[in-house]
């Protein structure tokens, strides 16, 4: 059949949205079951439903069901869509949350249907980022299915017609089909010439009862039939769409999808500071599992990371990510992410400590000379080792830290003095309230030790510092900072060598915008600068001074709220890192940290997932993760590093980062309904960190390696004194170019071998060599600007590659 007019029967299901999972699981089972005896009743109707997660559920809860649909897709009439585990947020999870969607989706189609996903199919998410033809590509769909954003409002530069090609910058194509109208549609006269006749090319027409479930319902296949009886209809699946018209000519889209629901990019920001902590936990605790593995021998964990990335994966649905389920959702969902990050911390802790054990952390200079050994304050006088874990693949030069004890001194495994510093710690005891931070260097991927002593008699210092400061400034050999005391933010900020500039105005002015007409999702909203005030009435405080970081406080207040910040400048370092405490109180007011750069011809780079995007300076709201940049054509620009934002503008030189966003829960178009009983999102203290990275010339590469560093700091675990197998310094990775990094480290799902990421981050086609020296493997291979990698590495040291989903 070549029909023009393709009927897609669906049913799109919320799991969580104005109800929890266990109604989400019941909506699932019921639709699921209408389906399959829909099939006995009309035995021409084909079904498409997406989501492993939900397919899991049957699987786990009911096998009879689940061989069911075993059956029809074996026929052919029941279409497993998607490859993700659920319908996620396109925008906000990470790269490697992505590569799990897909990888861990695909697996469980590949093993219980005997095939893959064919077609991705995300019809209700809110935006789609542009690194997902990529990924769909190497995760074995060619095909994608969405409807948002519009044509009209939303994204006016899309093509008129659904069908388009869509391209990620390293040019990986899938065929794309953007639905006019609704993937909940009816069967109906009205519908079809508002939407569908004008089309010239064949279409898909999806219809059934979605977001509480059903799917198509009798009446519907009734008129289905009839529409097919009289011609030019005829069943499908997306999978068969696609194949049918594979000739036909397509407009090409070479940019993410945006912009549907901007206020998805802030709405409630605890969930989304947990999402990010949770998948940067996983990924950590993943590589020190394999490191243990290949140097203690130790079995991975691989299904208790594979249970905890299932939580992670079901809890970026985009109706919880997003910010826009039901409160008591929430409760579930950061159950779900703590239960993520326990699993990583336990992973972590025991892979770290695995591997700590078997360090000679003794008489380590043994063969070296007196001198050497002598400073060591050999046996007796040895401090307490601690051994300090780098997961990145590149060198880590950073603070580490170690709480609890007063400490006197800081060796390295060569008996070097290292800078080190008493800071006040989270906690006050009655006895001491310190800890102990100093300055590391750690080889990629790998460890090294250090000393610590207590004794008065071995105390070290004092030490060269370059650092100078006070209450209204800070200042190092680099850069030279001043702070405005009423706002609270910087006023200045040069580089010394240069003399260049970097703040035009205020860096870090916490401006308040109105947000009383907007809805949780910001339907129809596309920028958030209405300022109405600002935070002010500031105070400055010399908090911390010493060799390795000046730390300046500010206090500042709005109405009901507070904003307090951690200024500190680290002595061999151009980047001022802020740790950042909210306690916020406005109903319908949002908080932007507003950072006007001395940058002229602006242009802002976004970070994506594994990868990023520039666009202009021009206010609207843009979905960013861990760094963003405002960056002139000479390479000078201003970055922006953080552990927990994603929604970020910029208005010609004022890069602004959203911070908090006081919407009430689920405002659903809700404006005149609102009342005395409305919760607000946001509400209550919050805590983050975000650095200020200014710089000279192109720096997207090292801004996305300082971010993977502030989101997953170097790790200390205290060790005893005792012999080992292994040195005091390991490094078990490498890669020769800076702009190729390898993210995730992780035990081949099939069991044979390991399985590395590896992602070009500076959108430069590179020739880059991956030792894997722990293993005796190496690779030379070339990367497309922004090009994700997964490489297999056998266990005879054998490198190939292949795709996410690892075939």
């Amino acid at each position: 059949m070549n029909e023009k007019f393709h009927l897609i029967a669906n049913a799109h299901l919320d799991p969580v949205w104005q109800w929890c999972v266990p109604e989400g699981l019941s909506l699932v089972k019921s639709t699921f079951r209408s389906a399959l005896d829909r099939m006995k009743e009309f035995p021409d109707y084909t079904f498409t439903s997406a989501c492993a997660g939900y397919y899991k559920w049957i699987w786990l809860s009911e096998p009879e069901m689940f061989e069911e649909i075993k059956e029809r897709v074996r026929e052919g009439r029941w279409c497993v869509a998607g490859g993700m585990w659920v319908q996620p947020d396109c925008n906000l999870p990470s790269g490697e949350s992505f590569c799990r969607h897909t990888l861990y989706s695909q697996q469980f189609f590949r093993e219980h249907f005997g095939r893959i996903a064919r077609t991705g199919y995300n019809v209700d998410s809110f935006g789609h980022n542009g690194m997902l033809p990529q990924i769909l590509l190497k995760s074995g769909m060619e095909n994608y299915v969405y409807q948002r954003p519009d044509n009209r409002k939303e994204k006016p530069g899309l093509p008129a017609q659904p069908l388009h090609d869509w391209q990620s910058p390293d040019g990986s194509l899938v065929h794309a089909f953007r639905i006019p109208d609704s993937y909940c549609g009816d069967i109906d006269e009205q519908r079809f010439e508002e939407h569908y006749y004008g089309q010239e090319q064949p279409v898909m027409v999806f219809f059934g009862i979605g977001n509480h479930g059903g799917g198509p319902s009798k009446e519907q296949l009734k008129k289905a039939g009839e529409r097919i009886a009289a011609g030019n209809f005829q069943y499908a699946t997306p999978d068969s769409y696609f194949a049918q018209v594979t000739g036909v000519d397509r407009p090409l889209v070479q940019e993410d999808l945006q912009h549907h629901a901007s206020g998805c990019y802030s709405a409630n920001s605890r969930i989304k500071q947990l999402n990010r902590r949770a998948e940067a936990e996983l990924v950590a605790a993943e590589k020190l599992d394999v490191l243990a593995g290949l140097l203690t021998g130790s079995a991975l964990h691989k299904s208790a990371i594979e249970s905890a990335w299932e939580r992670v994966m079901f809890n970026q649905f985009h109706d919880i990510l997003a910010g826009c389920s039901i409160k008591e959702a929430y409760t579930d969902a950061e159950n779900a992410f703590g239960y993520a990050r326990e699993t990583a911390l336990g992973v972590n802790t025991f892979a770290a400590q695995r591997v700590s054990w078997r360090i000679k952390t003794t008489d380590i200079l043994e063969g070296k000379d007196s001198e050497m050994r002598n400073r060591l304050w050999y046996r007796d006088g040895e401090g307490s080792p601690l051994v300090v874990f780098n997961p990145h693949a590149f060198p880590v030069r950073a603070v580490a830290q170690f709480g609890t004890e007063p400490i006197t001194k800081v060796l390295d495994s060569r008996g070097n003095s290292v800078p080190f510093q008493m800071v006040r710690a989270s906690y006050t005891d009655c006895i001491y309230s310190y800890k102990c931070i100093f300055e590391a260097e750690i080889p990629a991927y790998g460890y090294g030790v250090y000393y610590l002593y207590q004794q008065e008699s071995e105390a070290a210092g004092p030490f060269a510092t370059d650092l100078s400061c006070g209450e209204e400034y800070l200042e190092n050999g680099q850069v030279r900072i001043e702070f405005d005391r009423d706002s609270g933010a910087v006023s200045s900020y040069v580089f010394k060598d240069t003399g260049t500039q970097f703040a035009d105005g205020l860096l870090g002015r916490a401006v308040v915008c109105d947000d009383t007409p907007n809805d949780t999702w910001g339907h129809d909203v596309y920028e958030y600068n209405v300022d109405v005030g600002a935070f002010g009435g500031g105070t400055l405080e010399l908090v911390e001074t010493g060799p390795v970081r000046a730390t300046v406080k500010s206090v500042t207040t709005y109405g009901n709220s507070t904003l307090t910040r951690y200024y500190s400048l680290y002595n061999d370092s151009h980047r001022l890192t802020v740790r950042t405490v909210l306690d916020m109180d406005e109903p319908y007011k949002s908080v932007k940290l507003s950072f006007e750069a001395a940058v002229r011809n602006q242009t802002v780079t976004y970070s994506m997932p594994y990868g990023f995007i520039e666009k202009p300076a021009n206010g609207q709201e843009e979905p960013s993760h861990a760094w963003c940049d405002l960056c002139e054509d000479s390479g000078k620009g201003l970055g922006l590093l953080n552990t927990a934002k994603y929604s970020f503008c910029a208005i010609g030189n004022d890069l602004r980062m959203m911070i908090a966003r006081s919407c009430a829960y689920l405002d659903h178009y809700g404006q005149s309904k609102r009342d005395g009983e409305v919760e607000f999102l946001d509400k209550g203290e919050q805590e983050f960190t975000y650095e200020i990275f200014p710089h000279e010339k192109k720096a997207n590469a090292a801004l996305f390696r300082a971010a993977e560093v502030l989101n997953t700091p170097l790790q200390s675990h205290l060790e005893t004194h005792h012999d080992g197998a292994l040195p005091p310094v390991y490094s078990a990775l490498s890669v020769d170019r800076e702009n190729v990094v390898v993210t995730a480290v992780k035990g081949a799902q099939d069991g044979n071998g390991y399985v590395l990421r590896a992602v070009e981050v500076d959108g430069t086609a590179t020739t880059a060599t991956v030792t894997f020296g722990a293993l005796g493997a190496a690779a030379t291979l070339t990367w497309k600007p922004q090009e994700i990698k997964t490489l297999r590495i056998a266990p005879d040291g054998t490198v190939t590659e292949c795709r996410i989903i690892e075939q």
